[in-house]
């Protein structure tokens, strides 16, 4: 009986060595990611129609996209296009999506050209929010003058 718990510990311990290699190698992560993907594929019936997307779907799925594009998360995009039912290549480029959302990406500075639009626009909401809570500000503070 004692043979059979060291044959278990055994493997066991190879499983866990194993798991420790793949990990520190970066490996898998990107088995796991793209196991995710074909069970989401296998699971998927591709013969059946997807409705239409409303437009901010397609819009936050694309932005979603190119962020993970740019950031080199290609196993996590490999998932996200699956469970998305997005193509694997990008429909609209940089510029129409830019646009769409009001950014004139052609305008942006050459430093953020390279920077994902989706951090532009959290950039663009901060600074908005921001700039929204000086004028609040200013305006507590002239109707407090004001009373006095």
């Amino acid at each position: 009986m004692s043979a059979n718990n060291s044959a278990g510990d055994s493997a066991g311990d190879l499983h866990t060595v194993m798991m420790e290699s793949l990990k520190r190698r970066g490996v898998l992560g990107k088995i796991t990611a793209n196991v995710r993907a074909e069970v989401f594929h296998t699971l998927e019936d591709k013969t059946v129609p997807m409705p239409d997307k409303p437009n901010e779907l397609f819009l936050a799925t694309e932005l979603i996209r190119e962020f993970l594009m740019s950031a080199e998360l290609n196993c996590s995009l490999s998932v996200f296009n699956e469970e998305s039912g997005q193509p694997q290549q990008m429909v609209v480029d940089r510029e129409f999506l830019g646009g769409e959302l009001g950014f004139n990406v052609m305008d942006e500075p050459s430093s953020a050209r390279d920077t994902p639009l989706l951090v532009l626009l959290v950039s663009h909401l901060l600074s908005e929010r921001k700039r929204r809570e000086t004028l609040a500000d200013q305006s507590l503070e002239v109707n407090v003058e004001d009373d006095f």
